[in-house]
C-alpha cells in the first residue's frame, strides 16, 4: 500500500468508529466545544491551502517579486469578494459556498472513479447531516447567516437528503466495484456525515481526509519532504493568521457562538474560492 492508501484506510476506520460512537453521545452546543473544533479546523485543516504557492509557481511560472505580488493580490481580491458577497447576499453566498465545496471535496477521489460516486461523496458532508440532525443544522446556518436564510437552506438540504442517500448507495456500489478501498472511504464519509454531529463530522473529515490527503498529494507533486512543505506553508499561514486576527476584531458584534461560526465558515469560504480555482485542474493518480 502507498501512503495515500494507508491514509485512506486509517481515516476510514477512525471515521466509522466516531460515527458509530457518536450515536450514543449527546449533542454539544457549548461555546467551548465550538472553539475547540474551530481551532482544530484552523490549525489542521487550513494549512493544506497554504501549499498553494507550490501549484501557483508551476502553473503560472512565477519567478520574480512582481509576478508573486500579482498572484497574491488576485488571491486576496477573490477572498475579499467572497466576504463581500456574504455581507450583502447571504443566501447566494451560502448556496455558492456549498456547491463549490461539494465540487472541491469530490476531488478527494481520483477522476477514474465513477462520476456518481464522486458526486455523492462530494456532497455527503453537506447534505446528509440534515437527515438526523435537522435542528442542529438549522441552528448552525442561522448563526452563520440569519434565522430565515438558515431555515430555507436547512429545509432544502433535508428534502435533498433522502434522494442523496439513495444515490449514495448506487455510488457506493460502483466505488467498491472500481476499488474496494475507495468504496470504504465513501462508506466512511457517508456514515460520518449521517450519524455524527454536523460540526464533529465535518471537522474529522476536513482535517483527517481532505486536508491530509491534499498535503500528501502536494508532497508527491512537488517532490519535497514534509519539512520543506512546512517551511513553504509558513509564510502563507502567518498571513492567514494576521488576516484572521483582523477579521475577528472587526466582525460585527454578536453572541460568542455566532461569532466563532461566522469567523470559521466565512473564512473557509474566502479561502476556498481562490484555492479551488488554482487546484482543481490538477489531475492526481490516487
Amino acid at each position: 500500500m502507498n501512503k495515500i492508501q494507508i491514509q485512506g484506510l486509517t481515516f476510514s476506520l477512525i471515521a466509522i468508529f466516531i460515527a458509530l460512537v457518536s450515536v450514543f453521545l449527546p449533542q454539544i452546543h457549548s461555546v467551548f466545544s465550538l472553539f475547540i473544533l474551530a481551532v482544530l479546523i484552523f490549525f489542521l485543516g487550513v494549512p493544506h491551502g497554504a501549499l498553494d504557492p507550490i501549484f501557483a509557481q508551476k502553473r503560472f511560472f512565477l519567478k520574480d517579486w512582481k509576478a508573486w505580488s500579482t498572484f497574491v493580490c488576485v488571491y486576496l481580491a477573490l477572498s475579499a469578494l467572497v466576504v463581500l458577497i456574504w455581507w450583502q447576499l447571504p443566501l447566494f453566498f451560502m448556496v455558492g459556498f456549498l456547491v463549490c465545496s461539494a465540487m472541491h471535496f469530490s476531488r478527494d477521489l481520483t477522476s477514474n472513479i465513477p462520476k456518481m460516486t464522486r458526486f455523492f461523496y462530494g456532497g455527503a458532508t453537506i447534505v446528509l447531516p440534515s437527515i438526523f440532525h435537522l435542528s442542529e443544522m438549522q441552528w448552525l446556518f442561522s448563526l452563520i447567516l440569519d434565522s430565515n436564510t438558515g431555515l430555507q437552506i436547512t429545509r432544502f438540504l433535508h428534502v435533498l437528503a433522502w434522494p442523496w442517500l439513495v444515490l449514495g448507495l448506487v455510488g457506493l456500489y460502483l466505488g467498491f466495484v472500481k476499488d474496494k478501498l475507495v468504496g470504504l472511504e465513501v462508506l466512511a464519509v457517508g456514515l460520518l456525515a449521517t450519524l455524527a454531529p454536523p460540526l464533529v463530522g465535518f471537522t474529522v473529515y476536513f482535517c483527517g481526509m481532505h486536508s491530509l490527503r491534499h498535503i500528501l498529494r502536494s508532497q508527491d507533486y512537488a517532490q519535497l519532504s514534509l519539512i520543506k512543505l512546512s517551511l513553504i506553508s509558513l509564510a502563507p499561514m502567518l498571513g492567514v493568521i494576521l488576516i484572521a486576527v483582523l477579521g475577528w476584531i472587526y466582525l460585527p458584534v454578536s453572541s460568542d457562538d455566532a461569532r466563532i461560526l461566522r469567523f470559521l465558515f466565512v473564512g473557509l469560504a474566502a479561502l476556498t474560492l481562490p484555492h479551488m480555482l488554482l487546484i482543481d485542474r490538477i489531475r492526481y493518480q490516487r
